[in-house]
């Protein structure tokens, strides 16, 4: 291998597993855990803490370097739903892997950087709302739906797709979150070496001694359901914390309670242990006191609940009557029924969790959205049951997805557009074992045939899947029908599965004397929990069977994954052991070769990572065209008919009837001849544009398809996106400048205006002073009998003067002063003065001649050369200083 520093495999000269393997373990053993294969990110859990050089509030592209990490993804997830080519997409970020190999910190790193990015002032505040309350809920909804099993202290026992709602700005506005197949089992059975979700244990471990003796009965460590507590110490220390964080996402004291009630009654039924009585059973008498607590916090009573544990009800319907027979349970049935009311109880607690925070912070108005998905990883215990099936049908179908939707497609559309491709064989397609899984037939239409029939013996359902047995990825033997198992060869691996308990786990029954007992209950809570799951409305379907809906669930999530654009980040485990510092190079390269990577390598080295529509291309940067000559587009169109020029060329080309619906001899060009010269004709204009733009040696990392444009660098895209900006910044200083001009030279036409109202007016005041004294001296000046010259010229200035306003100034008037009135940024001192003298047609009193000289005697200024205005200009100055001087 040519150097261990490098950052993406995508350059390594020769492209194998092996190499991939070796580019990976030797950035591992340097603590560099994050390598790109293309687009897809690869990260190898450390499983420690790793302080690399990244800040979260800090994009990676201020950097110098180009380092791989989480917080790109985040960014680029951010970057590609705005506005990029004239397109707004949404975006879904898929995190997947084996269990242990750290989706969900991969997940909360996403979910960390993208809420707190935000650089828009007038949503600040309401973002940061809303990135406290979706941060808060992260801890929270990893206690009731996290638990620690053998290969992952944190493992997610739920799938779940949060979504990230944006505005036009990219600020958030909301979020909500969706959920796939809680496994409640759990709550009343864990296997070897796994353990309930953290909440129990937290509960136990963090409650004060007043709230113990409130919601538990006796020590933490007598509990059935929470028996054996981990080693790991998942924050079963940090309750006050906890406690802050249910606050912050919205949970009140009232629901603290509540839900304390609940968390309290499972864990107190738990410990109901019945015992035989006679021909029936009965409640032990160490159970009396467990009872009594469940009964309480559950709101009903004791008799009730007692009742409820140790008879079942039959109903009986008759042609006039209904018949309600109760039956007295054996000890599985009693087992059976107490661990429904604790299942129940905490599936529905986990939805309404869900469901309030969605309530509260999702948005009804928003213009895209990133989704991150974090769905369980593949799993493969001793005894694996329906659980597992699940969980493993969803990584099949997820890798499915990757496989078809992302390199079978590409490899298509390449071929389709006529670009350039060399055709990759694809060895992980798994979709062969999909259709034994989910096809038809297939093992989950054999299990719900199984529960229509109510046949749950387990070797009759092994026994059932033997017509199957024929199918490659299925191994289903004599041998094995006897030991009640069957095995799948999944994409990660084989599998082994039990029969038993499969069809009761899909069937999930729930008595109905149960439902109608809890929703009977006198806790108002626990009554709203159970009611808020209301049966199917009248006529439509109701999808009875565990698989049935986590297939349709399955099928609405793929669906909107296809709606979306998605990035991937591919998580790895080092070793089966979940230690650090150890490489396990054979247990990686089978991850490797499962999920695809290598495939994905050799596609994206060849592969263009934007594909842009010609028409989309030319509408978002036609403003970077060269300018066009018009002599030589004229000689281009040379043979065409005269109605197919337009002046405009980025307009798509719409061609004329006669040769849209080919009409008599009018049609010169066929349609396809007229399709492929738009095409040609866009394919020219793209052409020029990005030659404009980037540098030659970037040319080749561009391809022209028939109807888009393949870019295969993001720095082209980066280039274009920088000179638009510029053009556009160039453009909008050029308006402002001629408004600015516009606006100054509308000013100085007025206080033109004003200065020769002024002007005059002065003149005619100091006329008629220089008059009165005139008079004074000599009262025939105005008799014409006077024979001093200088009274006769003040006398006939003075007529001139009184002459103006009918003629020069009312047309000064009439062409500027009634149009600019009206505008308070020309209301300037000198304009308001000239209106005041104008109104009083042209006379001007002493007051106002002060006015005038406190005004323009001290501020004048000149117009500079070369129509270039004073950007303070007041009033010219020619005529004003004289005459008060």
């Amino acid at each position: 291998m040519e150097s261990p520093l490098l950052t993406d495999a995508d350059q390594l000269t020769i492209l194998t597993n092996s190499t991939i393997l070796e580019l990976l373990r030797q950035r591992f053993l340097q603590d560099k855990i994050y390598t790109w294969a293309g687009t897809t990110l690869v990260a190898v859990n450390p499983y420690r803490f790793i302080n690399l050089p990244f800040q979260l509030n800090q994009p990676i592209t201020s950097r110098k370097y180009d380092e791989p990490h989480i917080y790109k993804i985040a960014e680029n997830a951010v970057n590609s739903i705005r506005k990029v080519a004239g397109e707004k997409s949404n975006t879904s970020v898929i995190v997947s892997g084996e269990s242990g190999s750290g989706k969900t910190e991969s997940t909360k790193y996403l979910l960390n950087w993208i809420t707190t990015y935000n650089t828009h002032t007038p949503t600040k505040r309401h973002a940061q709302h809303l990135e406290q309350q979706v941060l808060s809920f992260s801890p929270v909804l990893e206690a009731f739906g996290n638990a620690c099993t053998k290969c992952n202290d944190n493992s997610s026992r739920f799938g779940k797709y949060i979504v990230l709602q944006f505005d036009d700005n990219t600020s958030i506005v909301g979020a909500y979150m969706q959920t796939y197949l809680l496994e409640k089992t759990r709550v009343v059975h864990q296997g070897a070496d796994n353990f309930n979700f953290h909440i129990f244990y937290q509960f136990l471990e963090g409650l004060s001694p007043e709230d113990r003796d409130r919601y538990l009965v006796g020590d933490a460590k007598v509990y059935q359901y929470a028996k054996s507590t981990p080693n790991n110490g998942y924050e079963y220390d940090s309750w006050s914390r906890f406690l802050q964080m249910w606050r912050d996402a919205g949970f009140t004291g009232t629901h603290q309670h509540q839900i304390f009630e609940v968390l309290g009654g499972i864990l107190c039924l738990g410990n109901i242990q019945f015992v035989p009585h006679n021909d029936d059973i009965r409640i032990s008498d160490s159970s009396e006191a467990f009872l009594l607590k469940s009964s309480e916090l559950l709101g009903m009573s004791k008799e009730r609940l007692s009742q409820l544990l140790l008879y079942r009800c039959i109903s009986a319907s008759h042609a006039r009557r209904k018949s309600v027979f109760y039956k007295p349970c054996t000890l599985v049935e009693a087992e059976s029924r107490r661990d429904c009311i604790a299942k129940l109880l905490y599936d529905n607690l986990f939805k309404f969790l869900i469901n309030h925070v969605n309530c509260k912070i999702k948005s009804e108005t928003h213009t895209s959205f990133i989704g991150l998905l974090d769905i369980y990883g593949f799993e493969s215990f001793q005894v694996n049951s329906l659980e597992q099936l699940c969980i493993n049908y969803a990584n099949e179908r997820l890798q499915l997805y990757f496989v078809q939707h992302y390199l079978k497609d590409i490899q298509a559309e390449y071929l389709e557009e006529g670009v350039a491709w060399e055709e990759i064989f694809l060895c992980s397609d798994n979709e062969s074992c999909v259709q034994l899984m989910s096809g038809s037939p297939s093992i989950f239409s054999l299990l719900d045939e199984e529960c229509q029939l109510n046949r749950i013996k387990a070797q009759e359902v092994s026994e059932q899947l033997a017509p199957l047995s024929g199918h490659p990825n299925l191994t289903c033997r004599h041998k094995d029908v006897l030991n009640k198992q069957f095995s799948i060869q999944h994409y990660a691996g084989c599998v082994t599965y039990s029969s038993t308990g499969l069809v009761e786990k899909n069937m999930d029954l729930i008595p109905a004397d149960i439902e109608t007992a809890l929703v009977e209950s006198q806790s108002s809570f626990v009554t709203c929990l159970i009611a808020s799951n209301p049966p199917a409305a009248k006529g439509v379907p109701k999808k009875k069977t565990v698989l049935s809906r986590f297939k349709h669930s399955l099928d609405d999530l793929l669906s909107k994954l296809r709606s979306t654009e998605c990035m991937y980040v591919r998580c790895i485990k080092p070793n089966n052991a979940g230690k650090s510092a150890i490489f396990d190079d054979k247990f990686v390269s089978r991850q490797l070769a499962a999920c695809g990577i290598l495939e994905t390598v050799k596609i994206r080295s060849q592969a263009h990572s934007t594909r842009i529509s010609y028409v989309t291309f030319m509408s978002a940067y036609k403003i970077l065209s060269p300018p066009v000559d018009t002599k030589s587009a004229g000689k281009e169109n040379e043979g065409l008919p005269k109605t197919t020029h337009f002046k405009n060329k980025f307009r798509r080309r719409t061609l004329v009837p006669s040769i849209q619906h080919n009409k008599g001899p009018q049609s010169l060009l066929s349609p396809d001849v007229a399709v492929k010269h738009v095409k040609n004709d866009d394919e020219m204009v793209c052409r020029s544009i990005i030659e404009s733009v980037v540098s030659l040696d970037m040319h080749k990392l561009v391809s022209y398809g028939l109807s888009k444009i393949f870019i295969k660098s993001s720095s082209i895209l980066n280039a274009l996106e920088k000179a638009k900006t510029k053009k556009l910044n160039i453009c909008a200083f050029s308006i402002q400048c001629a408004w600015r001009r516009y606006k100054l030279l509308k000013l100085h036409k007025l206080q033109d205006w004003a200065s020769r109202i002024i002007t005059r007016a002065v003149k005619r005041y100091l006329y008629l002073k220089k008059l009165k004294e005139c008079q004074r001296r000599a009262p025939e000046v105005l008799t014409g009998g006077s024979k001093d010259p200088d009274a006769n010229y003040v006398v006939c200035e003075y007529e001139r003067m009184l002459s103006l306003p009918d003629v020069e100034v009312v047309a000064v008037k009439q062409g500027v002063h009634e149009r600019m009135e009206l505008h308070d940024p020309y209301n300037t001192p000198q304009v308001s003065l000239a209106r005041e003298i104008f109104s009083k047609d042209g006379l001007v009193s002493i007051r106002q001649m002060f006015k005038v000289k406190v005004h323009f005697h001290v501020r004048a200024s000149s117009i500079l050369k070369n129509s270039h205005i004073a950007p303070d200009m007041y009033i010219t100055q020619h005529g004003i200083l004289d005459c008060i001087e």
